[in-house]
Parts: structure tokens; sequence; C-alpha cells
């Protein structure tokens, strides 16, 4: 059986009246036009007004204007700049060989991406309490692959658990210092050491375990340091207790020491820390030149919905390595970006701007979407030539090595790596696409390969060929000189 509209209204209870169907005659009917309503109407077919909550909208545009943020800093920010006395000699202290921050900061120092701590560092003292557990540790098939077993060398403590001596020191130019259990009293002795050591030119400070630290100890151990450092550059990192989570898993927060609540400078909610992040951070702003003098709190930011997130993901998403993001947490962070905001209110205060159109609103966020494709795909294919670069590099160093266990190769490698670089690169170039999943069809690539290396041979032979038969009988043996030369004027 079908009712109509109006036998429907019939059974109706009395207290039905106040249910209204919505009129488009109402003259009280507003209609709320949103950046969702936007970008959606017209894409599903319908008005998806009312597809977010007013708290979800908030979130898309804090992001929006975070991600904008970040575009223009990339486009206008010059390079990180690194500190000039890193040196070329590193020790780390503090280390257990035992456990696995000692392996992982050993690869963090050596690490063929970051190739301004590989590449500088030419030595890697590890400072332990016996140098036979640290070569049973630390020495294994990972460190003679990377070639840290040649950069590699050890010192032991004249007591358990103590720092390297001045004497052990001498030729040290950087130093990496882990202080464990939020030992803060350590620290002025570190600074004590560093100042004896005439080659130590800088220093930075891993303090783990923090999390019953109080505010006021941390800005007293700053003012210590300010006082007592005068010899050299340091930067104090203060982490809560770690956490095996993996880098990069989560975003992070860095504060200031002088901007941290003294009753609970981690926050209310403490929670720990990646061990790895703690160590990219302290590696890192080790290098960094504008992390120098400074004393900072790194806490996680697991919570999707904070600037902090919104910040690190948004550099992820853009293009940031991880040594840019690691300079932009410390010197900005969300200090910098509430700042930046608070800057641009201050400065429209007296004028209130037109709001834009929603023709406005499209192509502008469209110009910025674009802007930032295109920064991204540039740093990806930055990234992926280096990686084929250092892929080649690899390929070449052990076919000279293969080489030369056969017999004796009257050049030098890097003359090796030079002449077959083609080649390398073609190796390298399987092997990346093969790790990221990709088609690879070798036996025919590799017989393409072999084709255009004959022809290119072939018309490098011709070009030769034909420069040789053009050549003139005074090309040959140019003519001798006829002109008369004098001396003393005669």
């Amino acid at each position: 059986m079908k009712f109509g509209l109006a036998a429907y209204l019939t059974l109706l209870p009395l207290g039905a009246h106040s249910f209204h169907l919505p009129s488009s005659t109402s003259s009280s009917t507003t209609t709320r036009s949103t950046s969702t309503q936007l970008y959606q109407f017209g894409t599903l077919g319908f008005d998806t007004a009312n597809l977010y909550s007013r708290s979800e909208e908030e979130q898309i545009k804090t992001r929006n204007e975070v991600m904008s943020y970040l575009s223009e800093i990339a486009q206008s920010s010059p390079p990180v700049v690194l500190r000039k006395h890193l040196g070329s000699t590193v020790v780390i202290s503090g280390f257990n060989p035992e456990e696995a921050a000692s392996q992982e900061i050993l690869a963090f120092l050596n690490n063929e991406f970051s190739p301004h701590l590989s590449d500088t560092f030419k030595k890697i003292i590890a400072h332990v309490d016996d140098v036979k557990v640290g070569k049973k540790r630390l020495i294994g098939r990972n460190a003679r692959y990377t070639g840290l077993l040649d950069k590699l060398d050890f010192t032991q403590s004249e007591s358990e658990g103590a720092l390297p001596t001045v004497v052990q020191l001498e030729g040290v130019s950087s130093w990496v210092a882990h202080v464990a259990g939020g030992d803060l009293s350590k620290l002025e002795d570190i600074v004590a050491v560093a100042e004896g050591a005439e080659s130590v030119k800088n220093v930075a400070i891993l303090v783990s375990g923090a999390q019953n630290v109080k505010g006021e100890e941390l800005k007293q151990v700053e003012e210590m340091m300010k006082s007592k450092a005068t010899t050299f550059e340091y930067t104090l990192v203060v982490v809560p207790e770690w956490n095996d989570e993996p880098e990069a898993n989560c975003a992070f927060g860095i504060v200031n020491v002088t901007d941290v609540v003294d009753d609970a400078p981690f926050g209310e909610d403490v929670g720990s820390f990646s061990r790895e992040e703690s160590l990219r951070i302290i590696t890192e702003a080790l290098a960094i030149d504008k992390a120098a003098g400074k004393c900072v709190v790194a806490t996680a930011a697991p919570d999707a919905k904070s600037l902090e997130t919104y910040l690190v993901q948004g550099m992820r998403e853009i293009g940031f390595d991880r040594l840019q993001e690691v300079e932009h947490m410390v010197t900005r962070g969300v200090k910098g970006y509430n700042e930046m905001l608070a800057t641009e209110k201050e400065g429209v205060a007296w004028e209130k701007a037109p709001e834009p159109t929603d023709e406005e609103l499209a192509l502008e966020a469209a110009s910025k979407e674009e802007r930032m494709v295109l920064m991204r795909q540039k740093r990806q294919d930055t990234e992926k030539e280096e990686e084929l670069k250092a892929l080649a590099t690899e390929w070449a160093k052990r076919e000279f090595l293969r080489k030369s266990l056969k017999r004796r190769i009257p050049i030098g490698e890097e003359e090796f790596i030079e002449i077959v670089w083609d080649r390398a690169m073609f190796e390298a170039d399987l092997k990346y696409r093969t790790m990221m999943g990709l088609a690879v069809n070798e036996s025919e690539e590799r017989a393409q390969f072999k084709e255009d290396q004959k022809a290119r041979k072939a018309a490098a032979y011709k070009k030769e060929q034909d420069r040789w038969n053009n050549l003139s009988t005074e090309d040959i043996e140019p003519p001798e000189q006829t002109t008369a030369v004098t001396f003393g004027g005669m």
C-alpha cells in the first residue's frame, strides 16, 4: 500500500507540528560557503558544504596555512650553513657497545647519504670502558661494507663510565657525548674537559632519560654552559626515556630551555622518545651552524592534530631533507610559526584586507599545490640522482677490487671509476629500480646498453678519423718561426 505525502502527514502525532520541511523561499535561510564546498562541489556531484565539522575545517585551514608557510621558507631560505671547525676527527663517549645506540650513532656519523658528516669525519673514535668488547660489538660485516672499519678507532676509559681525558682528546675536533639517566651533574665535567682540550671546537651533548628533570635545573645548566664554555661551540639536546621506534616514525617538537615550564619541561604527558630520532637530531645539530649555543628539549608529538605534526609532516611532504628539518625545528619550530602569525596580525591590524572570493581562493590553492608538487619532484629527482651516484661509485669500487685481485691494474681507483662510469650508472639504475620494485628486463636492457656503447664508440672513432683525415701539413708540422729576435736593442 502506498501513501501520498498528505496522507502521511495526517498520521503524524500532534507534536509533529515542530517538524518543518526546508523552504527554498524562506528569507531566513542562509548558505555557509566554505573552502570544503568550493573544492568538493562539482567533483562529487552534490553540495558537500557540511561534509566536515567546524573543528575539522579549522584543522584543514591550519594545515594549509602551515604548508604555505613552509613553501615560502623552502623558496626563500638559503642552504643549511655548516660549522666551519668540525675538523676531521670526532669522538663519541657515553655509549655502551652492548646496546644498540652505539652502533646507531656510528651509522649516523658514517652515513653515505649524509656527506656533510661522512665525508667530513675521516676518523671516528669510540671511547669505551672495554676496548675488546667495543671491537667485538662494533666491528662487523656492516662496518667493513660501509667503510667504517677504515675510520673507527678506540680509546679506553680510566674507570667505568669515565669521560675521555684531555690527553685522549688531543687532535679531536668534535665530540658527541651521551649522558644517560638524565644526570645533569655530568655536564659541568664535560665542559671542563672540553675546555682543557685545545683541539676540541664542537661538542654535542645528548641527555636521555631526563623525564624527571625540572625546568629550573635545565635553566641552571644552560647558564653554566653559557658562562664556562668559552673555547668551543656546544649544543645540548635533552630527551625523556628512550623507546625503540625508528626515526621519522613520529613527529617531534623542540623547545628552547629558556621557554620550558619549570614543573613540566616535557609537557603534562611526558611519554618517551625515539632513540634513533634523538641520535639523528644530535648528530645533525653537531654540523648545523645555527644550532651552536642552543640548549633544547625534544619531545614526541604523536597527536595528528598538533602544530608539531603539521610542521614535520609538511616539511617531509615538500621535500626537506633531515638536515633542513632538524635545523628548522631547532631554530624556529612551533614558536617560530606562532611568532610569524603574531607578526602578520600586528602588521594588518590597522587595515582589514578584503575577503578573497571563491575563485581567488581556488586559484591560490591550485598555484600553491603546483609549486609544492614541482618542489617535491625536484627534490625527489635530486635525491634519486645522489643515490644513483652513490650506488654507481659503490659498484665501480667493487669492480676495481675484483679486477685488481685477478691481475695488477696499471691505473688508480679514481681513474678506473671515471673510465667505467657509464657502466656503473647503468648498473646503479638497474639496482635502484629493482629496490623500488619497478619493472626491470635485465637481459634486454643489458643487450641494448651494449649496442648503445658500440654505437657511441663507433661515432667517437668516426669523429676522430675525420679529424685526422682533415689535418693539413701545417697542423702536423707547424712552420718554423722566421721573425728575427733581437737582444739588447741590437
